[in-house]
C-alpha cells in the first residue's frame, strides 16, 4: 500500500533556523520533523506502520510561485516536507524504494515529488494454479449444462418452444 499526499506536516524550528540549516546542507537536522514524530509516538496514529526513504531532497513547501526562493510574503512560511510518500507492506523485505526525489518544476510554492519501488510478489506453483484452473472450467461447464437444462425444461413446460 502507498500514501502520497500533501500532509501539513511541519518542522518545529524557527524559519531563519530552517533556511540556515538548508544552506548549510544540514537536512538532518530538519528530518525529525512532526509527521516523524506523530508516527513513532502517537499511539492513535493512522499511518503507524507505514515507512518513508530517506529524505535526501529541500523541504518541497512553501516557495513563492514561479521562483526558488521559501516564502518572501508577509507571512514568511516556514519550508517544510509536506509532501510526502510513504508506503507500508505486510512483508517490508518485498519492497526495495529505487529512488525518492523532488523535481524542479517552479509553478506553485510546493515542489513535485516522486519514488519508484521494486515489489516482489508472492510466487505460486504453475502446475497447481494450472490444475485450479482446469477444475474451475469443468465446474463452469456443469454448471452451464444445469441451467441450459433448467430453462429448457421451463419453456418446454410453457408451451414456449
Amino acid at each position: 500500500m502507498k500514501l502520497n499526499s500533501d500532509l501539513n506536516y511541519r518542522i518545529d524550528h524557527r524559519r531563519d533556523a530552517i533556511i540556515a540549516a538548508i544552506n548549510a546542507g544540514d537536512l538532518a537536522s530538519l528530518l525529525h520533523d512532526q509527521l516523524v514524530r506523530e508516527i513513532k509516538y502517537n499511539r492513535g496514529c493512522r499511518l503507524r506502520g507505514f515507512s518513508e526513504g530517506p529524505i535526501t531532497f529541500n523541504p518541497t513547501y512553501k516557495y513563492d510561485p514561479g521562483s526558488d526562493d521559501y516564502d518572501t510574503s508577509e507571512k514568511h512560511g516556514a519550508p517544510a516536507w509536506c509532501d510526502r510518500i510513504l508506503w507500508r507492506s505486510r512483508v517490508a523485505t518485498r519492497v526495495n524504494q529505487l529512488h525518492y526525489r523532488r523535481y524542479e518544476a517552479n509553478v506553485s510554492d510546493h515542489r513535485p515529488i516522486s519514488a519508484a519501488f521494486s515489489i516482489t510478489l508472492k510466487t505460486f506453483d504453475k502446475e497447481t494454479r494450472e490444475k485450479a484452473h482446469a477444475d474451475l472450467q469443468a465446474e463452469w461447464f456443469e454448471e452451464q449444462q444445469r441451467l441450459l437444462t433448467a430453462v429448457t425444461k421451463f419453456y418446454v413446460g410453457q408451451a414456449l418452444i
